[in-house]
């Protein structure tokens, strides 16, 4: 089958900029745009984009005259990441998000081990309550098993759509990423899911797999592939804004 639209051919590099405060370091990507648009990423690094036509110097002056926003910008995400860092330390009474909830970890004696999901807490059995770091290997296990079956879940309620649109269904890789939510590798078949969205609610969670189910028919940002994703998704907007809420990376 051929596919509608390819991916657009861009090229990018790595610059730093000299700023007020100093070297600001950014990657710089030339597309067809109208103008320069700068965005700070979650992990605080900052990415540019801007017609090949436009002089270097001015970009480099369009981040100096923003530096000040991403210093704020990259000292926020910072921040949240820190403070993200310790909510997710495993210990007893340590509250876990799971599914847009907080369930409370609770660390029990046991002559069975395993993982246990009641209403407001989650229950780790342990021959020795003390070895913590068994814990955290059951409940890392637990935690893959339930992202296993409730990212799969999502992807077949989705499916029928691109069913008809002649999509095979694709394989599914989770891993632990920390400046995207999914990817899609249309020439796999493959679409890969973040680990830490299984914090979240399951329509965050929805809006992501559909995200990356509409990229196997436009492997692009274009505006075809968000007039399908409003398509499949019409609340995709709020369900986004949400998930950055609720979830830091």
């Amino acid at each position: 089958r051929k596919r509608k639209e390819q991916m657009r051919q861009v090229s990018a590099s790595v610059r730093t900029a000299k700023t007020p405060i100093g070297g600001i370091e950014y990657t710089l990507e030339r597309k067809k745009v109208k103008n320069i648009n700068l965005r700070v990423r979650r992990d605080g690094t900052v990415y540019v984009s801007a017609a090949s036509r436009v002089p270097v110097r001015e970009i480099e002056g369009f981040i100096a005259a923003k530096c000040s926003y991403i210093k704020q910008a990259q000292e926020h995400f910072r921040s949240r990441t820190e403070t993200a860092a310790e909510e997710r330390r495993f210990a007893q009474g340590a509250s876990v998000m799971y599914l847009g909830r907080p369930l409370e970890l609770c660390i029990i004696q046991s002559p069975t081990e395993g993982v246990t999901e009641e209403e407001h807490r989650l229950v780790i059995a342990l021959r020795d309550s003390s070895e913590l770091s068994r814990g955290e290997r059951l409940y890392a296990k637990w935690l893959d098993g339930r992202c296993r079956e409730v990212f799969t879940d999502l992807m077949k309620e989705i499916y029928p759509f691109f069913k008809a649109m002649g999509v095979p269904f694709p394989q599914l890789k989770i891993r632990t990423m920390k400046a995207r939510w999914g990817s899609c590798h249309y020439t796999k078949g493959m679409i890969v899911l973040n680990r830490y969205l299984i914090e979240a609610p399951r329509h965050c969670i929805a809006h992501v797999v559909a995200h990356e189910f509409c990229h196997f028919i436009y492997p692009n940002h274009s505006r075809d592939f968000y007039s399908l994703l409003d398509k499949v998704c019409p609340h995709w907007r709020s369900d986004k804004a949400e998930l950055e809420r609720l979830v830091v990376l």
